[in-house]
């Protein structure tokens, strides 16, 4: 295997680039006798067809390192994780132009500083956000401590090597993160947080529903996209809105006020509306974000306004817990208690028209 070793990258990579008269590029993965030997293990269990999907943990698995030496260290580690359940393409994506990543971190230097800062500078925020919501004590500020030391040796290896695992991204960042955190046995750090947001809010629901029935047709379709909006701004990061929450009561329309005026970056609303005049939409699937405001002052009204024009609605949430976006355990919790609130609602959960899925 030819990993890490810097003389033999450089010679083949030379080769092709030489001979293909620049228009092909030698790529190299980082575990490649890893790789195979799973490769080896999926060939011969393919009589289960239910393989699952796996991705790797950053938190166990060597980084790529270059070596002038021939030999690199005897014992190398690729940790993979496996999901639950297989992982299928969504039907609505074209072809293979997805990508999930906007900025690859690893190519752009100036968003790579920007985003290691902001995770460096936000870590001990957030470990007390950990002691804070931890529902299990025990060893608890060795636990943070083990976890805090070694994600910041993490962040310090990508800020010297970008490629160390790979493709970076605010994404992998975060994945990296979660996996540091189960390491040290912190599951879902921000449950006590959401489940007082969503209880918070769900109190303010009713109010909200009521208001939103009270205004025009076009206007309320206007509010509730704006409401999406302000559920986003409200959720952890405003400090216009924590403002707002610090001089009184939770404020949720307030907090939509700060949402920037049309015409938005990106703004079809006209158009969304023009479509909702001509015939209901048949079938949407929302993919939900955030516990407490978002979800449940933002997406659920829009979703009551599509299922009394006669959509069917699937609501997808995540199967595990990241940072404090809701999963489908809790968002399907949600909404029986939103049932008891909105008619609409709970007609739709017993007629099935409204589901939740993972």
């Amino acid at each position: 295997f030819i990993r890490g070793k810097k003389a033999t990258m450089h010679t083949i990579s030379y080769a092709i680039n030489y001979w293909s008269k620049g228009e092909v590029q030698a790529l190299f993965l980082r575990h490649e006798g890893y790789l195979g030997a799973v490769g080896a293990y999926i060939k011969g269990a393919s009589s289960n067809h239910d393989l699952g999907n796996y991705g790797e943990n950053y938190a166990f698995s060597d980084s790529f390192e270059l070596s002038h030496d021939l030999m690199t260290k005897a014992l190398q580690f690729l940790e993979l994780d496996r999901l639950d359940m297989p992982l299928v393409k969504f039907p609505l994506i074209n072809g293979g132009q997805y990508l999930a990543d906007l900025v690859d971190l690893a190519l752009d230097t100036d968003a790579r500083n920007y985003w290691l800062d902001i995770f460096k500078d936000g870590l001990e925020k957030f470990c007390k956000v950990i002691r804070d919501g931890e529902f299990n004590r025990n060893h608890i500020d060795k636990r943070i401590m083990r976890f805090k030391n070694k994600f910041l040796e993490c962040l310090d290896l990508l800020r010297k090597n970008p490629f160390a695992y790979g493709t970076l991204s605010v994404r992998t960042l975060l994945d990296c993160r979660e996996q540091f955190l189960a390491e040290f046995d912190f599951y879902d750090p921000y449950l006590k947080f959401k489940q007082e947001e969503n209880s918070a809010f769900l109190q303010l629901l009713p109010e909200h529903l009521q208001y939103l029935e009270e205004l025009p047709w076009e206007e309320r379709q206007e509010t509730l996209i704006k409401g999406i909006l302000g559920g986003n701004i409200f959720d952890w990061g405003s400090s216009a809105v924590v403002k707002i929450n610090e001089e009184s009561k939770i404020d949720f329309r307030a907090a939509c006020e700060l949402v920037e005026k049309r015409p938005w970056f990106v703004d079809h609303l006209e158009h969304w509306i023009k479509r909702l005049k001509r015939a209901p939409i048949k079938k949407m699937m929302i993919f939900v974000d955030n516990s407490g405001a978002d979800i449940v002052m933002g997406i659920i009204p829009f979703v009551q306004e599509m299922l009394r024009m006669g959509s069917e609605v699937v609501l997808a949430a995540n199967s595990r817990p990241a940072i404090n976006d809701i999963t489908c355990h809790e968002l399907q919790i949600l909404v029986s208690q939103i049932a008891s609130i909105s008619p609409i609602i709970k007609a739709a959960q017993m007629s099935r028209s409204l589901r939740v899925v993972e």
